[in-house]
């Protein structure tokens, strides 16, 4: 009696088939006639029966829904697929506006009458630095084969970068215009009868001096090439960020800040 009362649903179990062992054996001794006490206990079957068929009904959901969810993983995965292709799609999108922007800054820079066509320009990358200072000489992946020659003027997109030292068949040297051996004949942007010479100092940095020592320039004023000597006139070469007078060389000097980052510079273009 103590098991049954620890085991009451077993109890049950055994003793409902138990019973329909019993019902079965009289059924088939009385015939028809056990027909009522057959339908009692299919009565109590089913009732049993029921919720064991609930059990493996939710067993069977579940397992549909484990197949389910390996689908729902599968669908995500070629989502992320078909988004990483978007992506790279957009990329490239970017980097061609990116290319036109620059091309667009370019054509800003070259305001004067030395340019026929787009013949008349190569594009090139900065492969190596050659110089003590950084970006002082640098190596192009462009040279006589492209139509570069000695002499000719380099620029980016931002303004005056250099000249071409000297050229291989797919190379050229450039000296930049923070060289030191660097002297360029500049005007003020906003005022060109203002002349003056902008040279470079052993640290890259850019200086310079007015020929007229009674001229009025300011910090901010933009400085381009006058088109006297190497370079075309009307190229961006900077800004002025300091005015002081020199009263030994009665000189008004300027600090200037080149218009090119030459720290970040990758491409460069060489007019012919």
């Amino acid at each position: 009696m103590r098991w049954i009362k620890k085991h009451k649903l077993i109890s049950f179990l055994l003793t409902v088939i138990v019973v329909s062992l019993i019902v079965l054996v009289v059924s088939v001794s009385m015939g028809s006639g056990g027909n009522a006490v057959t339908n009692f206990f299919g009565s109590i079957y089913a009732a049993v029966e029921r919720p064991l068929s609930k059990v493996s009904g939710g067993i069977s959901d579940n397992i549909s829904g484990i197949f389910s969810y390996k689908d729902i993983q599968e669908e995500n995965q070629q989502l992320k697929e078909e988004n990483e292709k978007l992506k790279q799609q957009i990329t490239s999108l970017t980097l061609s506006a990116n290319e036109l922007q620059e091309l667009e800054e370019l054509s800003k820079v070259l305001n004067y009458n030395g340019i026929s066509g787009t013949d008349d320009i190569v594009s090139a990358d900065v492969i190596s630095m050659d110089g003590t200072n950084w970006m002082n000489i640098f190596t192009i992946n462009a040279g006589s084969e492209n139509g570069i020659k000695e002499g000719d003027v380099v620029i980016c997109g931002d303004g005056l970068v250099g000249r071409i030292s000297s050229v291989g068949r797919n190379w050229a040297k450039v000296i930049s215009i923070i060289d030191e051996s660097s002297k360029i004949s500049f005007k003020v942007s906003g005022n060109l009868k203002l002349i003056g010479i902008v040279e470079s100092s052993s640290d890259g940095e850019l200086s310079g001096f007015m020929l007229d020592d009674q001229a009025k320039v300011s910090e901010g004023d933009k400085i381009i090439t006058s088109g006297m000597g190497t370079y075309p006139a009307g190229i961006t070469i900077g800004k002025i960020t300091k005015v002081k007078y020199d009263s030994n060389a009665q000189l008004q000097r300027v600090d200037i800040k080149s218009s090119v980052d030459f720290m970040s510079l990758q491409k460069v273009s060489v007019i012919l």
